[in-house]
């Protein structure tokens, strides 16, 4: 091949080099000077250079045909894996820019990083006459879990109010996992599909990919996100320690070498089952030690989940005095069953406009108890946030409240309650042990400044 030749074949990978690098400094720009079309430009286009290389990766070594039905295969499961972290954290106001931000990190840039890495790894361990399989559980599990890990650290480094604890960062990493075992499963499907084709035809190589979906994207779906949110227990751990930059690197390094030996330990099963002719390792594995992790991730998950909405209750609880909230609001944010009850009131006497209104109620009553509960850690908190949450959650209200016929009109002033009686006065009533009364319409006096 001559050197023209060379140059031809390579140019894609020189424009993808471009865009990436053109994209970085745009990036970099836009997020120095707070212009987000240039912060949305610049990701785009780093986003398209990663891409670039791995479709030119997955076309040249399996084709374009090859690479189709590894695409349509990888995107079957998709909707599973990303759905049930945007439904992990879909309680609290997680821009959506942020939230593709790490999916598209994960899918085009970690996955592009670990393909040169890996490669790269795999030909200096055969140029020296090492097993190149061994790129897997040397190189593969450093690179790849870094390469996740980077987007979510971008989210903390220069956008840290979107990331406040370890939930934020499941949030997060998850998608980042998500995205990086889409995209792998494109590079396994695609080479699934060459190589029953090869063998017999393209039925075979169809087969071949119906049994790397049925393994790799449904039994095995979670495993990156998995590994990723070992690191992101890390980083949520340092997100609730402000200004103690020692043990937060702790923290980040340290779950960072445990996901990465969880990502060893997972690759070297199968590269040793395969090595000592023992394909039944892997699947002893699985079942013995990996699967009972991921229930412990996915059980820890649901609790941080849980304790996300307590936490509402416990720091806005300085707004009950202040009758900015009555006693049954507060408790009504205590769980996220309770809330999903408080919604289906809403519902049942205000129909869908005031379902829709309790919604926005308790979503801007957890972006108050953030701000709140940032005040609470040491962390810069936004006063402007807490009044217009505030603001949000009087408008809210006044949507439902009062729509039960059944509810006698009553104030809370932060101390008691003033219920209209039958004989059209109003007299104060003392709240019972139980927050059992109606929802209540509050007064809006001035809200409190949290730990003043």
């Amino acid at each position: 091949m001559n050197l023209a030749d060379l140059l031809a074949e390579l140019a894609p990978l020189v424009a993808a080099a471009a865009a990436a690098l053109v994209g970085i400094v745009l990036a970099w720009v836009g997020a120095a000077k707070r212009k987000q079309g240039l912060l949305v430009g610049g990701t785009l286009l780093l986003f398209a250079g990663g891409a670039t290389v791995l479709a030119w990766a997955i076309i040249e070594g399996a084709g374009g045909e090859a690479a189709a039905v590894g695409l349509a295969a990888a995107l079957l499961p998709a909707p599973i894996l990303i759905g049930a972290f945007v439904w992990l954290g879909r309680y609290r106001r997680r821009p959506w820019l942020v939230l593709a931000f790490c999916l598209g990190w994960g899918a085009c840039v970690a996955t592009a990083i670990a393909l040169g890495v890996n490669t790269g790894a795999a030909y200096l361990l055969h140029r020296n006459d090492l097993n190149p399989d061994l790129a897997a559980v040397v190189s593969a599990p450093v690179i790849e879990e870094i390469g996740k890990l980077l987007g979510p650290l971008l989210v903390y480094w220069f956008a840290r109010r979107h990331l406040t604890g370890t939930l934020d960062a499941l949030v997060y990493c998850g998608l980042s996992g998500a995205g990086f075992a889409i995209a792998e499963n494109v590079l396994y499907a695609s080479g699934a599909y060459v190589y029953g084709a090869e063998s017999l035809d393209a039925a075979a190589g169809i087969a071949q990919v119906t049994l790397l979906v049925i393994m790799r994207g449904l039994a095995t779906m979670f495993a990156h996100p998995l590994m990723t949110g070992l690191s992101a227990i890390g980083l949520g751990k340092a997100a609730r320690k402000p200004g103690r930059k020692g043990l937060q690197t702790v923290w980040i390094i340290g779950m960072l070498l445990c996901g990465m030996g969880l990502h060893a330990l997972w690759n070297g099963a199968s590269v040793l089952g395969v090595a000592l002719e023992m394909p039944a390792l892997w699947f002893a594995l699985y079942p013995a030690f990996l699967a009972p992790l991921f229930f412990t991730m996915v059980g820890a998950a649901l609790w941080l989940r849980a304790a996300d909405a307590r936490r509402t209750q416990t720091v806005l609880a300085p707004l009950v005095g202040a009758a900015q909230l009555s006693p049954p609001e507060l408790a009504s944010l205590a769980s996220f069953s309770r809330r999903s009850a408080a919604r289906a009131w809403a519902r049942r006497f205000a129909g869908k406009p005031g379902e829709a209104a309790m919604k926005d109620f308790q979503r801007s009553a957890s972006a108050v108890a953030e701000q709140y509960d940032l005040a609470s850690i040491g962390r810069p908190w936004s006063e402007q946030t807490v009044h217009e949450g505030v603001g949000r959650m009087h408008a809210a209200r006044a949507r439902y409240a009062g729509a039960d016929p059944r509810t006698p009109p009553a104030l809370w002033d932060g101390r008691r309650y003033h219920v209209t009686f039958p004989d059209g006065r109003m007299r104060p009533v003392e709240p019972p042990a139980a927050p059992v009364m109606p929802f209540p319409v509050a007064p809006p006096p001035a809200y409190p400044v949290p730990y003043a």
